[in-house]
């Protein structure tokens, strides 16, 4: 009989013995940075800012108060406006006017602009929330209209009414929480660095609920940062940002706001210089007269003589 010639024919490996050769293919992938994120320590001036917590009552609350601060203010700003960009695709910005702001709320509002150096008056705007009237000096020309005319001058910084002024300094929702028909919503956001907490205060009256205004609160202090006016279309007809935060005579007010109104593409600075809040107003304080032989421009249909 021939001898059996046994040959070492390998067999099949052991589930056991692939096991640790996998574990270590897998460590050499996470050990060469294969499918790992990197951390980076941020320096100090791109951490994000502290954002404090506050319920929503709280946070209304906050609003309630910032709306009734305010009676009376008289102020020596800087005024600085641009416009022209949607239009003609070209910002054009205007030099530095000083001026006075005067304003009694809820509706009157006096802005006068000062030339440089001269003192002399470049405009001097009054409004009493329904008519407005502008005296420009340089120009002989006088202005009356209804707040709610609509204007489209070929220099776009001509569009600006007293009542946009007044509509933008000051917020309050108050009208908005005592109206059953209009809802208000909160989130937050994050933009860059800062957190807000942002309410959304749409009227719900109409066969599809509009937009009416949105508030972004600052969480690092509770200020308003930012409000946007919307129209019966659903665009933008006023956006404020608020500033450099001061407390004068136990009120915290801005001391820089930046308006833009898209509609009329037209923007403007204001940076307060001194500012008086709550305190008497002369009775002639939002007098404004047509200077005598000035040239009359009437906006809007004016009824009567309610000039």
């Amino acid at each position: 009989m021939n001898p059996t010639i046994r040959r070492n024919v390998p067999g099949p490996r052991s589930p056991r013995r692939i096991g640790p050769w996998l574990s270590l293919v897998i460590t050499l992938l996470v050990v060469a940075g294969c499918g790992v994120s990197r951390t980076r320590v941020l320096p100090p001036e791109e951490l994000p800012f502290p954002a404090k917590v506050a319920t929503r009552y709280e946070l209304l609350e906050i609003l309630k108060k910032t709306g009734e601060s305010v009676q009376t203010l008289t102020a020596r700003v800087t005024l600085v406006a641009s416009g022209g960009a949607m239009t003609t695709g070209a910002l054009t910005s205007y030099r530095e006017t000083n001026g006075t702001l005067i304003v009694r709320r809820p509706n009157h509002i006096r802005l006068k602009g000062e030339a440089p150096l001269a003192l002399a008056t470049v405009f001097d705007m009054v409004s009493d929330g329904e008519l407005f009237r502008v005296s420009v000096p340089i120009r002989n020309t006088f202005i009356k209209g209804e707040n709610t005319a609509v204007t489209k001058e070929e220099n776009p910084v001509l569009n600006l009414r007293p009542q946009h002024v007044m509509d933008a300094l000051f917020v309050d929702v108050r009208e908005y929480l005592a109206n059953p028909r209009v809802l208000e919503t909160m989130e937050q956001q994050v933009e860059g660095r800062r957190s807000f907490y942002v309410f959304s205060f749409i009227d719900s009256s109409l066969s599809v609920p509009q937009m009416i205004e949105r508030v972004w609160i600052d969480r690092r202090n509770f200020t308003v940062a930012r409000k946007q006016v919307f129209g019966e279309d659903g665009l933008v007809q006023t956006d404020v940002e608020y500033d450099s935060y001061q407390a004068l005579m136990g009120v915290t007010f801005p001391q820089s706001i930046f308006v833009q109104r898209p509609i009329e593409d037209y923007s403007v600075q204001i940076s307060f210089v001194r500012t008086t809040l709550n305190e008497a107003l002369p009775e002639d304080a939002f007098f404004l007269a047509a200077p005598p032989g000035a040239d009359l421009i009437r906006v809007g249909e004016l009824e009567g003589n309610r000039f």
